[in-house]
């Protein structure tokens, strides 16, 4: 009999126990699991052409996207979107020339993977010859993302910002002295293989403007200098110039053309 009133008492006790347990905080809500923002801008003061780099940055796939550029002045006409991840993954994108709404889509529903760091969904060409005073000031709007299913996902949008204008450069003057020769080949293999010092205009170590910085550069630099190949593409070695194409690299140490 004692036993028996000491269980049910230790039973008691524990019950007491589980029924006093500390309560649980509350979980803070989150973001949206999307934001896009505005990236690398860049603009030729001379001609109104500049490119804008819309960077995604995503908790959850996206089978779908449509957003507007916003340019203050208003006289602005969207030209293309082109790069990125839209077009590694073969997504259809395309441009309101007056709208500013940019619109991209896979007619196989290929998904456009989460990436946790802000990487280029596409880069937007515009023309902003009319601008007056200068480079335009950019805002994203009206930004809708959609699932395989057709559901929508919300999305926060970055600052505005305003364009650059585009930064004059040597192409092959990967360590911005001036002068490009065999050092700069060296220069680039040394960042691309063993920790050397970051490029100051990445523009300039892009040899063969394909709008990456990588291996292929230094051979077609060196079979230039050596083997009589292709010179680097446009502006070249000689004379200072603009990047003709538009992708995501920068120049932000010129060197002597700045």
């Amino acid at each position: 009999m004692v036993r028996f009133f000491v269980f049910i008492s230790t039973l008691i006790v524990l019950t007491g126990t589980l029924h006093a347990q500390v309560p649980i905080p509350p979980v803070p809500p989150t973001g949206p699991p999307i934001l896009l923002e505005l990236g690398n801008i860049q603009y030729n003061p001379s001609t109104g052409d500049g490119t804008v780099s819309m960077m995604l940055t995503s908790e959850v796939p996206i089978a779908g996207f449509q957003f507007d550029l916003v340019f203050d002045p208003a006289a602005v006409l969207l030209v293309s979107a082109t790069g990125g991840l839209a077009e590694d993954f073969g997504y259809d994108v395309g441009v309101g020339p007056t709208s500013g709404t940019v619109l991209g889509f896979s007619f196989t529903l290929v998904e456009i993977p989460p990436t946790s760091v802000p990487d280029v969904l596409t880069i937007v060409a515009f023309n902003c010859s009319a601008c007056p005073n200068g480079p335009p000031e950019l805002c994203i709007e009206n930004a809708i993302f959609s699932d395989v299913g057709a559901l929508s996902i919300p999305a926060d949008l970055g600052p505005c910002a305003t364009a650059s204008a585009l930064p004059l450069f040597l192409r092959g003057d990967c360590n911005t002295d001036g002068s490009p020769n065999v050092a700069d080949a060296i220069f680039l293999l040394a960042i691309l293989f063993s920790g050397g010092t970051a490029a100051g205009c990445v523009d300039g170590c892009d040899s063969n403007d394909d709008g990456s910085m990588n291996i292929a550069d230094a051979v077609h630099f060196l079979a230039f200098l050596f083997a009589g190949g292709a010179p680097p593409a446009p502006p070249g070695v000689q004379n200072c110039g603009l990047d003709p194409t538009a992708d995501s690299l920068d120049c932000l140490t010129p060197g002597p053309c700045s």
